[in-house]
């Protein structure tokens, strides 16, 4: 469903409307449904970084949708009239709740090693609105990530590496697919975080779109997976920039450094020299002298000044 523009109760005010965001989201995430309650804002462990971040769960629990906020510096809404003086931009899009699952089916086989069911697996004090994900309709994938024992409603789970890989090359297969078909510029890196529309003539390739798709994936991963899901779709180049990361645990270098306040501002090199015919390193190292050193050799030099001058210290009166 194509996303649509509609405000959402949050902070920042204005005096009509009162508190309100402007957002960005598909219209089935706002839906109301009778007897459910209305659609909730909660805070959960995102599985990249395990930090918290803001979701919003569907009227009925069935959908949730990570909140991702744009916020400019400088900027108001015009909304009707009324002024909204938070000028920040709300985009909603839905998620797979496996991937929000995920981590703590890796973390419950790291300490146990055992089959247990979702509820005693997805489970956190810091986020306990977590449980929301077990009633989302996107869980029935979670089989493809684990081992399942029991039937029914008793049934118990245990990750599965091998079975998680192949899901995530899945996704990225089926994100690549997407991606061609909509026509992405993705030949200027995987790294890159703005989709720029572009014609065929761009010549992206369909490596080209499964890095680009890898890229997006890897957004909802953890670095250790990330990299592992990089090996074994086998894009190597963006695997051993991934496994670098880890390595080093800190941001990649400036590519160039500053220039400190007390460095010299002085040329180092006469450049002048080229063009006074003084000290031709060109005549030195050929023994003869191009047709433009030629021409400058016949002007008259007296009262110029060299390139250099114009850099020394002025004398002191």
């Amino acid at each position: 469903m194509a996303p649509k523009s509609k405000k959402l109760k949050g902070k920042g005010s204005t005096k009509c409307d009162g508190d309100q965001w402007v957002c960005i989201t598909p219209e089935s995430s706002l839906d109301s449904i009778d007897g459910c309650p209305d659609p909730t804002f909660v805070k959960l462990r995102h599985p990249k970084t395990e930090n918290g971040a803001m979701f919003l769960f569907s009227s009925d629990g069935t959908g949730v949708y990570e909140v991702m906020r744009f916020k400019r510096d400088f900027g108001s809404w015009f909304i009707n009239d009324s002024i909204q003086q938070d000028g920040s931009l709300e985009v909603i899009t839905p998620v797979d709740p496996v991937f929000l699952a995920l981590p703590y089916l890796v973390k419950s086989n790291q300490e146990r090693n055992k089959f247990m069911t979702l509820d005693q697996i997805v489970l956190d004090d810091d986020y306990p609105q977590c449980i929301k994900l077990l009633h989302c309709s996107g869980m029935s994938d979670i089989e493809r990530v684990a081992e399942v024992k029991g039937s029914g409603d008793v049934r118990a789970f245990r990750y599965d590496k091998s079975k998680t890989l192949d899901w995530l090359r899945d996704k990225v297969q089926q994100t690549a697919a997407r991606l061609g078909q909509t026509d992405i510029h993705v030949t200027s890196g995987a790294q890159s975080t703005t989709f720029v529309r572009s014609s065929k003539e761009q010549g992206a390739t369909g490596e080209d779109y499964q890095r680009y798709a890898a890229g997006l994936v890897s957004d909802y991963l953890s670095p250790d997976l990330s990299k592992q899901m990089f090996d074994h779709i086998g894009i190597k180049e963006v695997s051993e920039k991934v496994a670098k990361v880890i390595e080093n645990g800190a941001e990649p270098p400036m590519k160039k450094a500053r220039i400190s306040s007390d460095a010299k501002t002085e040329p180092e090199e006469d450049y002048s020299k080229a063009f006074t015919g003084s000290n031709d390193t060109k005549k030195e190292k050929n023994g003869k002298m191009t047709a433009a050193q030629k021409a400058l050799s016949k002007v008259d030099k007296k009262g110029m000044k060299s390139i250099s001058s114009f850099f020394s210290p002025k004398p002191k009166k």
